[in-house]
């Protein structure tokens, strides 16, 4: 098959201005539908990996890709995802995380303003912001199912993070099976509404829509969020966090489980 012809000079310069950027398909149709159909299978998996709505039946969100086979695997590591994220970050680097965000229709919620670094430098102990997430549009994302908003620029605001001590203080007093937090319609890190608007306003929101195929790549450190599905159709999106490897986080004495993010910071061999 063919591959899409993609000018990696191109992107990485408006990766570096917006802080994110939109692709056409760089997925395989083939390997797409694959996925599609081992979608429902993988929404009813048992586990601590799966997460729902406030309903409690409703699946928000599926960690853990990272340690499946085909096709998770394959679309991660053996795709064009994985050559693009490698000319963004600039060197080598690893699956750091991989989920599903299934937004489903008419029930699926929010998830506030945030930057996917805070939860990663405060959780994880992620040194810096060298990382990104490919997002994978598994259905045709419109205006009214819940895109994914992001604000153009907002990953070079500066912000202030808390001091390694404060991050371990915080993340030691957690209870071990209360994840539900990182995970829910009210974010435990997520970003105050006023900045958000006061960002939002000076730099604008992408909205991100497109048929399915369709990718965004953006930096751990962008603002953005996504309001809640109203619509009669699903929005769901495939999530692979790519990581620098080295800027993988440091042994902590509380780690999150391997199921939310990959420990073995070992690089792809990502092919040119």
């Amino acid at each position: 098959m063919t591959e899409p012809d993609v000018d990696f000079d191109g992107i990485l310069e408006r990766y570096r201005r917006d802080g994110f950027v939109v692709l056409p398909a760089l997925i395989p149709d083939q390997l797409l539908q694959e996925i599609r159909r081992a979608l429902p299978a993988l929404l009813a998996e048992d586990g601590p990996q799966r997460f729902f709505e406030q309903d409690g039946s409703t699946v928000r969100a599926v960690y853990g890709l990272h340690r499946k086979d085909a096709p998770w695997r394959t679309v991660s590591e053996e795709t064009l995802l994985p050559r693009a994220a490698r000319t963004l970050l600039g060197g080598d680097m690893y699956v750091y995380q991989w989920k599903i965000n299934p937004k489903a229709a008419n029930t699926g919620d929010r998830w506030e303003w945030h930057r996917d670094f805070t939860f990663w430098q405060r959780e994880d102990g992620m040194p810096a912001p060298d990382a990104l997430t490919a997002a994978v549009f598994l259905d045709e994302v419109t205006e009214e199912n819940g895109p994914l908003q992001l604000i153009p620029g907002s990953h070079a605001v500066a912000t202030r993070y808390e001091t390694a001590e404060e991050q371990r203080a915080d993340s030691a007093s957690r209870a071990d099976d209360n994840w539900s937090a990182i995970v829910s319609a009210n974010l435990s890190h997520s970003i105050p509404p006023a900045v958000a608007e006061e960002l939002a306003e000076e730099h604008g929101v992408h909205r991100a829509t497109g048929p399915a195929g369709t990718v965004v790549l953006f930096s751990s450190n962008i603002v953005h969020g996504s309001s809640p599905n109203r619509s009669g159709q699903p929005r769901t999106l495939a999530l692979i966090s790519y990581n620098t490897v080295g800027n993988a986080p440091a042994e902590w004495a509380n780690p999150r489980p391997e199921f939310f993010l990959n420990h073995d910071a070992t690089a792809l061999d990502v092919r040119s």
